[in-house]
């Protein structure tokens, strides 16, 4: 079996999932059972996309019960083999629910417990790296991410730690049995907490209200003031970045590389 001229193992592919200028992903069988096959697309080198690093991501986060297994990877071709989860990716909607809404923030929470693995995410060279893929016109918003990102670390907060950097509504699974699991680790590694949760309240567009209650649950306790500032802090910078990736993501589209 080949995918544009790749050949692989003998997978037999049943649904696109997914097509972006980064990456194509499927559903496939692998030796009788379900998986997700991921191929990326020339804009993952265009995003600086650290895919060595991914496989043992993907185990640290299986042996915790946090997502799927890694059953091939050959980050020289670009390919990745992960376990199907059966389930369905959560809406904003759903995830703006309160039982969702703490499932997820006690996801997250034991995410962050787990012993720390990958590569260190720097976050103020994702914004140079995507602000020159998107080109010179996101050179404002590049300056602003970095003072937002300046502001947030200057506020304080918990230690890096093992994250997932993506948790948006659509890489939650709830799974049939009421299991929660996140997918798409290719941005994980060490960073700070607080962008996971502002990535997660970004994404679900939480209230106040929303975000209370998801603050509440990951640490156990009301937040104070100071820590629902600096979580709002967080938020802005993930406004700003994930403008860039959008940018940097459809200059990749156009440009097809």
């Amino acid at each position: 079996m080949t995918i544009d001229s790749t050949p692989l193992p003998p997978w037999r592919l049943l649904a696109t999932l997914a097509a972006t200028p980064v990456s194509t992903t499927w559903r496939v069988e692998a030796g009788g059972e379900l998986a997700v096959l991921r191929k990326d697309e020339p804009g993952a080198r265009h995003l600086g996309l650290n895919r060595a690093a991914e496989p043992a991501v993907l185990r640290a986060a299986a042996a915790a019960g946090l997502g799927p297994a890694c059953r091939f990877a050959d980050p020289a071709r670009g390919l990745l083999l992960t376990d199907w989860l059966p389930g369905r990716a959560l809406t904003p909607a759903e995830l703006r629910e309160p039982d969702h809404l703490q499932r997820a923030a006690g996801l997250l929470r034991r995410l962050h417990a787990t012993p720390l693995i990958g590569p260190v995410v720097d976050l103020g060279a994702a914004i140079e790296r995507y602000a020159a893929a998107a080109g010179v016109a996101w050179a404002d918003l590049a300056a602003t991410a970095h003072r937002q990102l300046a502001r947030a670390v200057a506020d304080g907060g918990a230690e890096p730690c093992f994250c997932h950097n993506d948790p948006t509504p659509g890489n939650f699974i709830a799974g049939p049995s009421g299991s929660l699991h996140l997918i798409d680790w290719e941005y994980a590694g060490r960073c700070h907490p607080e962008f996971d949760l502002a990535g997660l309240a970004v994404g679900a567009a939480l209230t106040g209200a929303g975000v209370d209650l998801l603050l509440q649950t990951y640490q156990g306790r009301p937040p104070t003031r100071a820590e629902t500032a600096r979580h709002r802090a967080w938020e802005a910078v993930c406004v700003s970045l994930g403008e860039l990736w959008a940018g940097a993501v459809a200059a990749a589209g156009t440009a097809g590389v």
